[in-house]
């Protein structure tokens, strides 16, 4: 390994500095490991949607395929550190080598292992395997709790920007071409859906991926810099550089010395006085740069055993080396398991929510709702009862047969909503749209009933916003239909 040809500035990190410095690194070569990472998973994707699966298995599957996407990464990025230049074709050329090798492992017993971006290099990099491997790890884990941190902010960085880019894809679509039922989509998503679900999911985890392994790869580096003293080898070899020229005026000192004995035995004492002043001078130079100046003290924790116990035991050394390995990584396994059991208690109380809302609603209408008064206009629609007629389906009819559609389905539409708000109790704020409309009443009307809503919605705004008028026929069954739902003998 070639310390003078890193390209980034190796000194003593600690190990939330090394995670930084991989982003730092991921920013800096952010597209080539971005294409890495898709030149890998979106193969995957493309085969797991042509195979006779469910969707949601196919997205589960992708991502629990990423250790094969991410060694390439891993790899490209140790040869960009040494001042090489690789491509993304060298990189899949050398695939097999660089995945193969442990990718069982890597997708079946190690896939859940909570610092798998910064154990990953000893298998990639260093090629090591079984117990060479484990006691490897072993060294270099010794305290280093941040990798487990990294992957578990990580995995809550890609959930929140999945979130966001669904969120915004149905931002930018208009509400009335908006499909999304939010409740559906949480608990029984249609296929379109889980197709945005999982696009989103890919793009979210191609984002990530980059920051995650680089972060993982400088935490290698700077645990590696720790044991091997690779700072205070580069010290003292730029300061071997440095003090060259010195040396060699030295060796010229002496020279002229020796000299000096031979044709002057007389001054042989001063000149020896004055060697060894310029070798004192030398050393001190030497002793006063950083690297040594610095004194560290670590404290940890190490298993001693009994002196006058049986060292021939082989059950004793198994223990030994389980005990140890599992108080090492105890902390670590235990935040995760605190923060995915909160994640779960949120994840129960979101879903009793939903689906017991409707109790809320009610609970709260009858102990304090009834003191507030139901809006009098809604989208510019007067819902008063007293404004309207004691018949309006036959009201409306009279109109649209004499050639007024937009006033005899405004009439049903708000005779519709004035039933629901004073009949119904349903609480729609003043500033509600249509469509909001149309989602309040889903929990609230018989099916029949809300199969006429919404067709009867979906017409007023096709007239009212996009001015398409409908036939005479089907505006006079809306107007025949209406007191059969929302007349005065089916009030409840």
């Amino acid at each position: 390994m070639d310390l003078d040809s890193l390209s980034i500035n190796l000194r003593p990190r600690s190990a939330w500095e090394g995670i930084d410095l991989g982003f730092a690194m991921a920013r800096e070569w952010f597209l080539p490991l971005w294409l890495l990472w898709l030149s890998s998973a979106l193969p995957v994707m493309l085969v797991l949607t042509l195979l006779p699966l469910p969707l949601w298995l196919a997205g589960l599957l992708l991502w629990w395929f990423k250790p094969v996407y991410e060694p390439p990464l891993l790899y490209w990025l140790s040869r960009r550190l040494f001042a090489e230049r690789p491509s993304v074709s060298e990189v899949f050329r050398g695939w097999t080598k660089i995945v193969l090798p442990q990718l069982i492992a890597g997708l079946t017993w190690r896939r859940l292992t909570p610092s798998r971006s910064f154990v990953m290099p000893v298998a990639v990099l260093e090629g090591l395997k079984g117990r060479s491997r484990g006691s490897r790890i072993g060294i270099l884990g010794r305290g280093m709790h941040a990798a487990g941190w990294l992957t578990l902010v990580g995995l809550h960085f890609e959930i929140v920007l999945e979130l966001g880019l669904i969120v915004l894809v149905a931002a930018l679509i208009p509400e009335e071409l908006l499909w999304i039922d939010w409740q559906h989509y949480l608990f029984d998503p249609d296929p379109l859906s889980e197709w945005l679900h999982h696009a989103c999911a890919l793009a979210a985890m191609s984002l990530i991926a980059p920051f995650y392994v680089a972060g993982g790869f400088a935490l290698y580096l700077t645990r590696r810099s720790q044991l091997e003293a690779w700072d205070l080898e580069l010290g003292l070899r730029r300061m071997a550089q440095r003090h060259l020229h010195r040396r060699l005026a030295g060796a010229v000192s002496i020279l002229l010395v020796c000299l000096a004995v031979l044709v002057m035995p007389a001054r042989d004492a001063q000149a020896i006085e004055v060697s060894r002043q310029h070798a004192q001078e030398l050393i001190q130079e030497v002793l006063a740069e950083e690297a040594f100046g610095r004194y560290e003290t670590h404290t940890d924790w190490r298993y001693i055993a009994d002196e006058e116990a049986d060292q021939s035991s082989w059950m004793a050394e198994w223990l030994r080396l389980l005990l140890s390995g599992f108080s090492n990584n105890l902390a670590g396994v235990g935040e995760v398991l605190l923060w995915l059991a909160i994640a779960g208690v949120l994840a129960y109380l979101l879903h009793w929510f939903v689906q017991n809302r409707s109790l809320l609603y009610s609970s709260g209408n009858a102990s304090g709702g009834g003191d507030k008064a139901p809006p009098s206009h809604i989208a510019g629609l007067d819902l008063r009862p007293e404004s309207l007629p004691d018949d309006p389906g036959a009201a409306a009819s009279r109109l649209i047969e004499a050639g007024e559609y937009r006033s005899g389905l405004s009439l049903l539409y708000r005779a519709a909503l004035s039933v629901l708000i004073h009949r119904y109790s349903l609480e729609i704020k003043d500033g509600a749209t249509e469509g909001e409309c149309l989602a309040h009443t889903r929990n609230t009307l018989a099916e029949s009933q809300g199969d006429y809503f919404a067709r009867l919605t979906r017409a007023w705004l096709a007239l009212a916003y996009g001015h398409l008028q409908p036939q005479q026929a089907s505006a006079l069954v809306l107007c025949q239909e209406w007191a059969s739902h929302f007349g005065a003998e089916n009030a409840q």
